[in-house]
Protein backbone atom coordinates (compact mmCIF):
# COMPACT_ATOMS: atom_id res chain seq x y z
CA UNK A 1 0.00 0.00 0.00
CA UNK A 2 1.25 2.81 -0.48
CA UNK A 3 2.47 5.82 2.07
CA UNK A 4 0.17 8.60 1.20
CA UNK A 5 -2.88 6.48 0.99
CA UNK A 6 -3.89 5.70 4.71
CA UNK A 7 -7.95 6.24 5.35
CA UNK A 8 -10.82 7.84 4.27
CA UNK A 9 -13.69 9.37 5.98
CA UNK A 10 -17.30 10.11 4.36
CA UNK A 11 -19.63 12.68 4.97
CA UNK A 12 -21.95 12.13 8.44
CA UNK A 13 -25.21 10.63 7.88
CA UNK A 14 -28.48 11.70 9.26
CA UNK A 15 -30.43 8.41 11.16
CA UNK A 16 -33.86 10.02 12.24
CA UNK A 17 -35.69 7.92 14.94
CA UNK A 18 -32.82 6.32 16.34
CA UNK A 19 -29.90 7.11 18.77
CA UNK A 20 -27.60 5.39 21.27
CA UNK A 21 -27.31 7.23 24.68
CA UNK A 22 -23.58 8.34 24.11
CA UNK A 23 -21.13 8.72 21.25
CA UNK A 24 -19.66 5.59 20.12
CA UNK A 25 -16.29 4.24 17.90
CA UNK A 26 -17.36 0.90 16.70
CA UNK A 27 -15.13 -1.37 14.95
CA UNK A 28 -15.33 -5.43 13.82
CA UNK A 29 -13.46 -8.31 12.27
CA UNK A 30 -10.08 -6.81 12.82
CA UNK A 31 -8.74 -10.48 12.30
CA UNK A 32 -5.01 -10.08 14.02
CA UNK A 33 -4.51 -6.76 11.70
CA UNK A 34 -3.15 -4.11 13.78
CA UNK A 35 -1.52 -2.28 11.70
CA UNK A 36 -4.91 -1.76 10.07
CA UNK A 37 -6.66 -1.14 13.65
CA UNK A 38 -3.97 1.55 14.31
CA UNK A 39 -4.82 3.41 10.96
CA UNK A 40 -8.60 3.38 11.94
CA UNK A 41 -7.84 5.08 15.34
CA UNK A 42 -6.12 7.75 14.55
CA UNK A 43 -10.00 9.45 14.03
CA UNK A 44 -10.51 7.94 17.55
CA UNK A 45 -11.58 11.46 19.53
CA UNK A 46 -9.87 9.45 22.76
CA UNK A 47 -12.77 9.91 24.70
CA UNK A 48 -16.04 8.52 23.07
CA UNK A 49 -16.85 4.94 24.05
CA UNK A 50 -14.97 2.19 22.22
CA UNK A 51 -17.03 -0.88 21.02
CA UNK A 52 -15.85 -4.04 19.63
CA UNK A 53 -18.11 -6.29 17.34
CA UNK A 54 -16.17 -9.46 17.65
CA UNK A 55 -13.35 -11.33 15.73
CA UNK A 56 -10.33 -9.62 16.83
CA UNK A 57 -8.10 -13.30 16.16
CA UNK A 58 -7.00 -15.28 13.45
CA UNK A 59 -5.95 -14.85 9.54
CA UNK A 60 -3.73 -11.87 10.22
CA UNK A 61 -0.29 -11.88 12.24
CA UNK A 62 -0.60 -10.19 15.34
CA UNK A 63 -4.16 -11.06 17.34
CA UNK A 64 -1.79 -10.01 20.31
CA UNK A 65 -1.69 -6.89 19.70
CA UNK A 66 -5.43 -6.50 18.64
CA UNK A 67 -6.46 -7.84 21.91
CA UNK A 68 -3.91 -5.51 23.56
CA UNK A 69 -5.14 -2.81 21.99
CA UNK A 70 -8.97 -3.00 23.09
CA UNK A 71 -8.28 -3.74 26.63
CA UNK A 72 -5.56 -0.92 26.63
CA UNK A 73 -8.84 0.80 25.25
CA UNK A 74 -11.62 -0.07 27.47
CA UNK A 75 -13.76 -1.22 24.94
CA UNK A 76 -17.12 -3.06 24.88
CA UNK A 77 -16.04 -6.30 23.61
CA UNK A 78 -18.84 -8.27 22.10
CA UNK A 79 -17.98 -12.10 21.25
CA UNK A 80 -17.30 -13.06 17.60
CA UNK A 81 -17.54 -16.66 16.07
CA UNK A 82 -13.76 -16.90 15.79
CA UNK A 83 -13.47 -16.25 19.60
CA UNK A 84 -15.95 -18.80 20.48
CA UNK A 85 -14.61 -21.64 18.49
CA UNK A 86 -10.93 -20.66 20.06
CA UNK A 87 -12.41 -21.54 23.75
CA UNK A 88 -12.50 -25.46 22.89
CA UNK A 89 -8.71 -25.76 22.10
CA UNK A 90 -7.61 -22.97 25.02
CA UNK A 91 -9.97 -23.96 27.69
CA UNK A 92 -10.55 -27.86 26.92
CA UNK A 93 -11.30 -28.00 30.99
CA UNK A 94 -15.08 -26.62 29.89
CA UNK A 95 -17.68 -28.71 28.06
CA UNK A 96 -17.43 -26.87 24.64
CA UNK A 97 -18.11 -28.89 21.40
CA UNK A 98 -14.71 -30.76 20.98
CA UNK A 99 -14.74 -30.54 17.08
CA UNK A 100 -14.31 -26.61 17.32
CA UNK A 101 -10.50 -27.11 18.06
CA UNK A 102 -9.20 -28.90 15.26
CA UNK A 103 -11.17 -26.64 13.17
CA UNK A 104 -10.46 -23.40 14.39
CA UNK A 105 -6.17 -24.26 14.31
CA UNK A 106 -6.38 -25.34 10.83
CA UNK A 107 -9.71 -24.05 8.79
CA UNK A 108 -10.15 -20.55 10.89
CA UNK A 109 -6.74 -19.50 11.15
CA UNK A 110 -5.93 -20.21 14.81
CA UNK A 111 -2.50 -21.22 14.32
CA UNK A 112 -1.96 -17.65 13.47
CA UNK A 113 -3.62 -16.55 16.40
CA UNK A 114 -1.28 -19.22 18.07
CA UNK A 115 1.84 -18.02 16.54
CA UNK A 116 1.11 -14.30 17.87
CA UNK A 117 0.53 -15.42 21.51
CA UNK A 118 3.66 -17.67 21.30
CA UNK A 119 5.54 -14.28 19.91
CA UNK A 120 4.49 -12.24 22.99
CA UNK A 121 4.93 -15.05 25.48
CA UNK A 122 8.69 -15.26 24.66
CA UNK A 123 8.95 -11.37 24.83
CA UNK A 124 7.28 -11.74 28.40
CA UNK A 125 3.76 -11.45 28.49
CA UNK A 126 1.95 -13.33 31.33
CA UNK A 127 0.35 -16.49 30.56
CA UNK A 128 -1.13 -19.51 31.96
CA UNK A 129 -1.10 -23.00 31.16
CA UNK A 130 -3.66 -25.21 30.28
CA UNK A 131 -4.22 -28.93 31.07
CA UNK A 132 -3.53 -29.71 26.76
CA UNK A 133 0.10 -27.49 27.86
CA UNK A 134 -1.04 -24.84 25.74
CA UNK A 135 -0.09 -21.13 27.15
CA UNK A 136 -2.52 -18.81 26.78
CA UNK A 137 -2.19 -14.79 27.62
CA UNK A 138 -2.87 -13.43 30.44
CA UNK A 139 -4.78 -10.61 28.31
CA UNK A 140 -6.79 -13.09 25.97
CA UNK A 141 -8.18 -14.70 29.26
CA UNK A 142 -9.35 -11.09 30.48
CA UNK A 143 -10.60 -10.04 26.88
CA UNK A 144 -12.37 -13.29 27.09
CA UNK A 145 -14.10 -12.73 30.11
CA UNK A 146 -15.19 -9.09 28.79
CA UNK A 147 -16.84 -10.39 25.78
CA UNK A 148 -20.84 -9.91 25.89
CA UNK A 149 -23.01 -11.41 23.52
CA UNK A 150 -24.55 -8.01 22.49
CA UNK A 151 -24.86 -4.29 22.97
CA UNK A 152 -28.16 -1.85 22.86
CA UNK A 153 -27.36 1.70 23.20
CA UNK A 154 -30.57 3.65 23.07
CA UNK A 155 -32.15 1.84 20.51
CA UNK A 156 -29.08 1.04 18.31
CA UNK A 157 -28.31 -2.96 18.37
CA UNK A 158 -24.69 -3.97 18.40
CA UNK A 159 -24.00 -7.48 17.74
CA UNK A 160 -21.35 -9.44 15.88
CA UNK A 161 -23.63 -11.28 13.12
CA UNK A 162 -26.86 -9.35 12.82
CA UNK A 163 -30.10 -10.52 13.85
CA UNK A 164 -32.92 -11.89 11.24
CA UNK A 165 -35.87 -10.00 10.26
CA UNK A 166 -38.51 -12.43 11.62
CA UNK A 167 -39.55 -12.19 15.45
CA UNK A 168 -37.70 -11.54 18.28
CA UNK A 169 -34.58 -12.19 19.30
CA UNK A 170 -32.84 -13.95 22.38
CA UNK A 171 -29.06 -13.69 23.74
CA UNK A 172 -27.81 -15.98 26.43
CA UNK A 173 -24.85 -13.87 28.12
CA UNK A 174 -22.11 -15.79 29.59
CA UNK A 175 -19.98 -17.42 26.59
CA UNK A 176 -17.83 -18.88 29.51
CA UNK A 177 -20.44 -21.61 30.46
CA UNK A 178 -21.11 -23.39 27.73
CA UNK A 179 -24.03 -25.30 28.96
CA UNK A 180 -25.99 -22.95 28.69
CA UNK A 181 -24.89 -20.21 26.28
CA UNK A 182 -26.46 -20.69 22.95
CA UNK A 183 -23.78 -19.71 20.01
CA UNK A 184 -26.33 -19.57 16.85
CA UNK A 185 -26.24 -15.87 16.34
CA UNK A 186 -22.43 -15.71 16.37
CA UNK A 187 -22.73 -17.69 13.08
CA UNK A 188 -26.16 -16.12 11.25
CA UNK A 189 -25.57 -14.87 7.83
CA UNK A 190 -28.56 -13.86 5.83
CA UNK A 191 -29.58 -16.16 3.08
CA UNK A 192 -31.86 -13.71 1.21
CA UNK A 193 -31.77 -10.19 0.03
CA UNK A 194 -34.29 -9.33 1.86
CA UNK A 195 -32.34 -10.85 4.88
CA UNK A 196 -29.42 -9.29 4.01
CA UNK A 197 -30.59 -5.71 3.42
CA UNK A 198 -32.41 -3.73 6.29
CA UNK A 199 -35.61 -2.20 4.47
CA UNK A 200 -37.04 -1.92 7.68
CA UNK A 201 -35.96 -2.03 11.31
CA UNK A 202 -35.10 -5.19 13.01
CA UNK A 203 -37.05 -5.89 16.04
CA UNK A 204 -35.23 -6.95 19.50
CA UNK A 205 -37.09 -7.24 23.16
CA UNK A 206 -40.01 -5.52 21.58
CA UNK A 207 -38.82 -2.71 20.49
CA UNK A 208 -37.59 -1.34 16.81
CA UNK A 209 -33.67 -1.10 16.35
CA UNK A 210 -31.26 0.10 14.02
CA UNK A 211 -29.31 -2.73 13.97
CA UNK A 212 -24.73 -2.48 13.55
CA UNK A 213 -23.01 -5.84 12.75
CA UNK A 214 -20.04 -7.48 11.00
CA UNK A 215 -19.32 -11.16 10.68
CA UNK A 216 -20.59 -11.52 6.66
CA UNK A 217 -18.12 -9.78 4.09
CA UNK A 218 -19.84 -7.31 2.60
CA UNK A 219 -19.94 -5.50 -0.46
CA UNK A 220 -19.13 -1.82 0.19
CA UNK A 221 -22.42 -0.92 -1.84
CA UNK A 222 -24.07 -2.60 0.97
CA UNK A 223 -22.22 -1.11 4.24
CA UNK A 224 -25.08 1.62 4.77
CA UNK A 225 -28.93 0.55 4.86
CA UNK A 226 -31.82 2.20 5.55
CA UNK A 227 -32.33 0.34 9.41
CA UNK A 228 -28.54 -0.58 9.47
CA UNK A 229 -24.48 -0.67 8.81
CA UNK A 230 -22.87 -3.92 7.93
CA UNK A 231 -19.01 -2.81 9.15
CA UNK A 232 -17.49 -6.27 7.56
CA UNK A 233 -15.91 -6.04 4.02
CA UNK A 234 -13.34 -8.85 4.25
CA UNK A 235 -9.59 -8.75 4.54
CA UNK A 236 -8.91 -6.09 2.29
CA UNK A 237 -10.56 -3.26 3.44
CA UNK A 238 -11.42 -2.62 7.49
CA UNK A 239 -13.96 -0.08 8.49
CA UNK A 240 -14.56 2.20 11.91
CA UNK A 241 -18.21 3.73 12.55
CA UNK A 242 -17.86 7.04 14.13
CA UNK A 243 -21.57 7.45 15.82
CA UNK A 244 -23.39 10.41 17.98
CA UNK A 245 -26.85 11.40 19.70
CA UNK A 246 -28.37 14.65 18.90
CA UNK A 247 -28.74 16.79 21.78
CA UNK A 248 -32.57 15.19 22.57
CA UNK A 249 -31.16 11.55 21.86
CA UNK A 250 -33.82 11.23 19.29
CA UNK A 251 -31.70 10.95 15.86
CA UNK A 252 -28.31 10.79 15.17
CA UNK A 253 -25.57 10.83 12.63
CA UNK A 254 -22.84 9.06 11.77
CA UNK A 255 -19.50 8.68 9.38
CA UNK A 256 -17.55 5.32 8.24
CA UNK A 257 -13.82 5.69 8.11
CA UNK A 258 -12.27 2.93 6.29
CA UNK A 259 -8.57 1.85 5.27
CA UNK A 260 -7.45 -0.75 2.99
CA UNK A 261 -5.68 -3.48 4.60
CA UNK A 262 -2.75 -5.67 3.12
CA UNK A 263 -2.04 -7.76 6.08
CA UNK A 264 -3.73 -11.26 5.17
CA UNK A 265 -3.90 -10.39 1.57
CA UNK A 266 -2.04 -7.79 -0.32
CA UNK A 267 -3.89 -4.92 -2.07
CA UNK A 268 -1.68 -4.93 -5.07
CA UNK A 269 -2.89 -8.72 -5.73
CA UNK A 270 -6.49 -7.81 -5.78
CA UNK A 271 -6.35 -6.57 -9.60
CA UNK A 272 -3.24 -5.87 -11.12
CA UNK A 273 -5.01 -3.92 -13.44
CA UNK A 274 -6.55 -1.33 -11.19
CA UNK A 275 -3.90 0.58 -9.33
CA UNK A 276 -3.99 1.05 -4.91
CA UNK A 277 -4.99 4.66 -5.11
CA UNK A 278 -7.95 3.72 -7.94
CA UNK A 279 -9.20 0.69 -5.49
CA UNK A 280 -9.64 3.06 -2.58
CA UNK A 281 -11.23 6.05 -4.32
CA UNK A 282 -13.82 3.49 -5.77
CA UNK A 283 -14.57 1.84 -2.36
CA UNK A 284 -14.71 5.30 -0.66
CA UNK A 285 -17.38 6.72 -4.00
CA UNK A 286 -19.71 2.55 -3.68
CA UNK A 287 -19.70 3.61 0.02
CA UNK A 288 -21.11 7.09 -0.07
CA UNK A 289 -23.77 6.08 -2.51
CA UNK A 290 -24.64 3.20 -1.82
CA UNK A 291 -23.40 1.61 -5.10
CA UNK A 292 -22.69 -1.60 -5.31
CA UNK A 293 -18.61 -2.16 -6.58
CA UNK A 294 -18.53 -4.59 -9.24
CA UNK A 295 -15.54 -6.32 -11.46
CA UNK A 296 -12.00 -7.72 -9.36
CA UNK A 297 -12.75 -9.76 -6.47
CA UNK A 298 -11.95 -7.46 -3.74
CA UNK A 299 -12.40 -10.05 -0.92
CA UNK A 300 -15.58 -10.05 0.44
CA UNK A 301 -16.62 -12.85 -1.41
Amino acid sequence: MTKDIETFVTPYYEVKGFSPTEKLFVMTDLHGCSQAMSRLLKHYDGSSKVVFLGDAIDRGPDSYGVVKKLLELDALCILGNHEYISLAKLYPEKEYNKKWGPIWNVVNGGHNTLDSFFDAIENGAEYTENKNDIRVPKIYDDYIRRCQSHYLSGNILFTHAGIPPQGDVKFYEDPLDPEHFDDKFLWWRPSTHLERYRYEPRIFNGQKVFSVSGHTPTNPGFVRQEYGIELDTGHVLKLALEIEPDSDRTNCRYRIIGTLCSEVHPCENICPSVTVEQIFTTIKRCIEERALLKGCNYGWH
